[in-house]
């Protein structure tokens, strides 16, 4: 039974219970032989009346006009005393009625108690007090105990109110957010859409003016997108820097249409605080909920979906879910349902990309890339289902595939009389994972490969998440002889300072400023700048992505030590590159 159908029935029971001790009381008066007997009739009507007005100043009137009507009566001629009895006892629980959780009912008691003592002679007064402390008594309970009941379902409602509210912008929050998607018809879908708003770059206002200032713009903000939107239906914060706007609309479209339209005419809302000002981008997903095939969960998913994919075409962007969005959707669930199945399946597979010598275009190394071979999807790139992985920490069993099925074929190599240092990409998320060295060195002494065979690649995100955890795990396997290599080096944070620090044995340039290095003169003298850094800390540098001979010159002459790229090769099958290895070098 829900908490609101609870508060109900008892109000239900309560009320009940109100109408038969007023109509007790009433029978009392009226029946006995008393010359306002029918005066008295007044008091029922009085008492209904005090029970069904919401006024508090006419349930005052009419309630204590009741009381009075009962004590005046009395004082023109004395009541019997079961009339007397039931007075007591009933009439202050009444006022418990009438207002739980205050001494109304004790007042009332005191007061009847009080009314009716000089108006008894020496015989009755026994009886009475008799009478009064049972009256008494039973009040004091029952007002305590309805005292007690209504703190604690108000104490209860405080508590519902915060789980349902968001600390920081006062919003309602996410599980507010699911509880009223919950009841909302689906079945009459085509009046309701959901705006999901996401700032742009919010992390980076947190980073650099700190989490102070970064609340205050996060309380501007949603105050006033709240009072621009808010007329259109209920505002959320999502979490983080993330809000939702649920629309019900009879004209949804044209609705939808003109919210956003308000959004981005405010999108760069100047805000002002503590002597500063800043500007905040967002970007908006819009979904029907038409479009989610009768189901809540798909509809929020679409959603979020279409926020994701705004996001990703920049700044500012909106992005309507729709039937390209659909079958997009509906191949990232393939691809996520799929990859465990995928593992078991053997339907991955690796590829291994030559590392070349730029002095003399010997091959020193590879990178071990991996493919995906879908039965039914074709060849899905590593670009589309490693960040599906990494959302859905599903990285963690393909990551450890990757290194050991690397790891075999490095060892199988090795066997062979070939000695090749293979690297491998580990993501953000398996650095999350505790037992990464642990797993990496059990690995190497159940292949009994030579650490020095193995070459772990990271990238600057993974290193500023976690600096000192990353440079932790790095240092052991260092120290175990596993050589680090900070892939896309200088296109995310540039983390100098953290790099003097880490065990890095290799930097790799990315191929952002390799392209253009032959025509352009600032590309170059940047590539300079890193491999003359690198060489400064004796960290080699390899360079990413050449595909000519004008940008393999400019690398010679800026003494960069190794390059990979189209140019010497594409990437291979382990029995090709083996063939490669054994024609060129």
């Amino acid at each position: 039974m829900s908490k609101n159908v609870r508060v109900e029935w008892v109000t239900i029971i309560a009320d009940l219970a109100y109408l038969c001790a007023v109509a007790i009381v009433s029978y009392g008066l009226v029946t006995q032989d008393h010359i306002w007997g029918r005066i008295f009739l007044l008091l029922p009507v009085f008492m209904i009346i005090a029970l069904l007005v919401s006024d508090f100043r006419l349930k005052h009137l009419f309630s204590f006009s009741a009381v009075v009507l009962f004590l005046i009566g009395g004082l023109i001629e004395p009541l019997e005393t079961g009339v007397i009895r039931s007075g007591l006892i009933l009439f202050p629980l009444c006022y418990i009625v009438l207002f739980p959780g205050s001494l109304w009912s004790i007042a009332v008691a005191a007061g009847l108690i009080n009314g009716y003592l000089y108006q008894l002679s020496l015989v009755d007064i026994g009886l009475f007090i008799e009478i009064a402390a049972e009256a008494s008594a039973i009040t004091i309970f029952a007002t305590m105990m309805t005292y007690f009941y209504m703190e604690s379902r108000k104490q209860a409602e405080i508590y519902q109110l915060q789980s349902i509210t968001d600390y920081l912008t006062k919003l309602p929050n996410l599980h507010a957010f699911y509880e009223d998607i919950k009841v909302v018809d689906i079945h009459n879908a085509d009046r309701f859409g959901i705006l999901h708003i996401g700032l742009d770059g919010f992390k980076n206002i947190n980073d650099r003016l700190g989490y102070r200032y970064g609340d205050m713009l996060m309380v501007a903000f949603a105050e006033h997108i709240n009072r621009l939107v808010g007329v259109y239906g209920k505002f959320y914060r999502l979490g983080g820097d993330e809000f939702g706007l649920v629309v019900e609309s009879s004209e949804l479209r044209p609705t939808l249409v003109e919210v956003v339209g308000v959004l981005r005419q405010h999108e760069k809302t100047l805000f002002n605080m503590e002597n500063t000002s800043h500007r905040l981008g967002f970007s908006i997903g819009v979904a029907l909920a038409k479009d989610a095939a009768d189901n809540v969960e798909v509809w929020i998913k679409n959603a979020d979906f279409a926020l994701y994919k705004a996001l990703s075409q920049g700044a500012g962007f909106v992005c309507w879910f729709d039937e390209e969005l659909l079958n997009e959707t509906i191949r990232q669930h393939q691809i996520e349902t799929e990859i465990k199945a995928a593992l078991l399946n053997d339907q991955f597979v690796l590829y291994y990309q030559p590392k070349v010598s730029v002095a003399d275009g010997k091959i020193i190394g590879a990178e071990a890339l991996i493919r995906w071979k879908h039965p039914q999807l074709g060849e899905i790139s590593p670009a589309e289902f490693i960040p599906i992985a990494e959302k859905t920490a599903q990285i963690v069993p393909l990551g450890q595939w990757i290194l050991h099925r690397a790891c075999e074929q490095v060892k199988a190599w090795h066997d062979g009389g070939i000695d090749v240092c293979v690297s491998v990409n580990v993501s953000t998320v398996q650095f999350d994972d505790a037992d990464l060295f642990r797993a990496i060195c059990e690995l190497l002494r159940e292949i009994q490969l030579p650490p020095h065979l193995l070459q772990i690649e990271i990238t600057e995100s993974t290193l500023m998440k976690d600096p000192e955890g990353v440079t932790d795990i790095c240092s052991q396997l260092r120290a175990l002889g596993v050589s680090i290599a900070v892939d896309d080096f200088g296109v995310e944070y540039s983390c100098l300072k953290y790099l003097k620090h880490l065990p890095v044995d290799v930097l790799k340039i990315d191929k952002y400023f390799v392209d253009e290095c032959a025509v352009h003169e600032a590309d170059r003298i940047l590539l300079r700048t890193i491999v003359q850094m690198g060489h400064s800390l004796n960290i080699s540098v390899i360079a990413e992505g050449v595909e000519n001979e004008q940008q393999l010159e400019v690398l010679h002459q800026e003494s960069c030590d190794s390059y990979q790229g189209y140019l010497y090769s594409q990437p291979l099958t382990s029995n090709e590159f083996i063939s490669l290895i054994d024609n060129k070098n």
